[in-house]
């Protein structure tokens, strides 16, 4: 797996309103090829993919999300 991707991180530290589960797989992305990764993570792996900015008016529910989260 690569590097920028980690697992089971919990998501409600990185919403405003603190609440939220797990996500299956988490990547902080800070570069192009970061990305460029954790995309073809998800695609090989046949998972959904969803984009994380500051956690404002977002709601990550207690069951958490069973893809790849990037940040």
């Amino acid at each position: 797996m690569f590097s920028v991707i980690r697992e089971n991180v919990r998501l409600a530290p990185y919403t405003t309103l603190r609440i939220g589960g797990v996500a299956r797989h988490f990547a902080d992305i800070d570069r192009e090829d970061q990305l460029r990764a954790a995309l073809q993570f998800a695609e090989q792996n046949d998972l959904p993919v969803f984009v994380l900015g500051g956690g404002s008016n977002v709601l990550i529910a207690d069951v958490g999300f069973p893809g790849v989260v990037l940040h």
